[in-house]
């Protein structure tokens, strides 16, 4: 009886505030919407431009010729895969795409598991207060005392 209630227990934990769960289903919504997801790509090129322009140059000596006196990093990259920078615009949309479902997902998965676990705590409600009054009438304080605790009732 009791590995039922600590059960019961630990299913009500796994359940996410109510708050939290509406916080997961704003973020999925804000990274579902298309402005949203124009914005990170935006950012993430920005922040990738400024790693492109990378000044690499002086390192061309000791390079295996891919690399040439003036180059960024954008410059050997480019000549290696000249529509390397299209490819990761699509590529970062894609995944912030993902991140969206993905967080919607979860969001549904809590609401899910919300509603499972207020079934389960309304259905052991009866068992957990026989178990309850059950307490008063016996003086078993729940710890093992010797083989009389599994003795049935009248031996």
């Amino acid at each position: 009886m009791r590995t039922v209630l600590l059960a019961t227990a630990a299913a009500t934990t796994l359940v996410l505030p109510v708050s939290a769960q509406e916080r997961e289903a704003r973020v999925a919504e804000t990274l579902n919407d298309p402005v949203v997801q124009d914005g990170l790509v935006a950012a993430v090129a920005t922040i990738a431009g400024i790693v492109l322009d990378t000044r690499v140059g002086s390192i061309a000596p000791y390079s295996d010729g891919r690399v040439r006196p003036g180059d960024t990093l954008r410059d050997v990259k480019r000549r290696d895969d000249p529509g390397f920078e299209r490819r990761l615009r699509q590529e970062t949309r894609r995944a912030v795409g993902t991140a969206g479902l993905v967080a919607g997902n979860v969001a549904s998965a809590s609401g899910a598991i919300a509603e499972t676990t207020a079934r389960l705590q309304a259905a052991l409600a009866p068992l957990a207060a026989a178990i309850d009054s059950r307490g008063d009438e016996s003086d078993d304080d729940g710890r093992y005392d010797g083989p009389d605790d599994y003795a049935p009732d009248g031996d």
